[in-house]
């Protein structure tokens, strides 16, 4: 969810110290009447996320949840949000691999998953908390509610703190900088580590393989493309985000997207 003006969607910054951790908020508000339903797309980057739903019930991939607090497991496909009466919710979205130190569990265990505090017991998202959120009536006030649990929660678990493992660390950066274009091979020569102990970092961390992180990392680029260089043959956009050729790109794009890169560029013009 990049603009939803319809929604009220903002975002908002960590503090320094977790910068690390969390990627952003976001909130997104509108009053009960103002429409009768939304139905929006949440595109894969890697990430993790915690939901805190103060409205109506929301639906994620057909599924409605009633849940005040739903933790989002990492996807390798965009989730389906629909939304209708009164949208109140606010969102924490976490770096690809910084998730597991509030989350606990292997991510790969949280693939594809939309899950409450009480089926992980996390008691860091415990009801008191979601209670008080909602009472308070601004985003910046409910953001540092949740920013001095989110500190208290690392005080007492200073020793498993560590955002991201630094093996870890940089196998992601090193992805990230090449857009997912780069030879998973030439990964492992440059940390000298083996296939199977990346595979089992990613997994532990990220939930996923390297290579499915790298389609991610592919399909996020081309999408960035495909909204700002309107005018570019989309063969071009495919070979420039790295696909090997057209059908490939189609492929893939639709597979993580859920639609056409010519069909995604058409719905990203009608926003302008």
């Amino acid at each position: 969810m990049s603009t939803l003006p319809h929604l009220g969607f903002q975002r908002y910054q960590p503090c320094a110290l977790l910068q690390p951790y969390v990627s952003c908020y976001w909130q997104i508000f509108r009053p009960a009447g103002a429409e009768s339903q939304s139905t929006e797309f949440m595109h894969p980057e890697g990430g993790t996320g915690i939901v805190f739903n103060f409205g109506a019930p929301i639906r994620l991939d057909g599924w409605q949840h009633r849940a005040q607090c739903l933790i989002t497991g990492p996807t390798k496909q965009s989730t389906k949000l629909e939304l209708s009466g009164r949208v109140d919710a606010l969102g924490i979205r976490f770096w690809p691999g910084a998730g597991r130190v509030f989350l606990k569990s292997p991510l790969s265990e949280l693939l594809g998953q939309h899950l409450t505090p009480g089926d992980l017991s996390l008691a860091l998202l415990s009801d008191e908390l979601a209670e008080r959120l909602a009472l308070l009536p601004t985003a910046p006030e409910r953001i540092a509610l949740l920013e001095a649990q989110l500190l208290q929660y690392l005080t007492a678990h200073e020793s498993q703190a560590q955002a991201t493992e630094p093996r870890m660390q940089y196998a992601l950066r090193w992805i990230a900088a090449q857009k997912g274009q780069g030879e998973i091979r030439n990964l492992l020569t440059e940390m000298d580590i083996s296939q199977r102990q990346l595979e089992r970092l990613f997994q532990q961390n990220v939930g996923m393989s390297p290579k499915n992180f790298s389609i991610l990392q592919r399909t996020g680029f081309a999408r960035e493309l495909l909204k700002h260089d309107t005018a570019a043959p989309l063969t071009d956009i495919g070979y420039q985000a790295g696909f090997y050729d057209q059908a490939h790109f189609i492929r893939e794009f639709k597979h993580v997207i859920g639609i056409t890169p010519g069909q995604f560029r058409s719905k990203a013009l009608l926003k302008r």
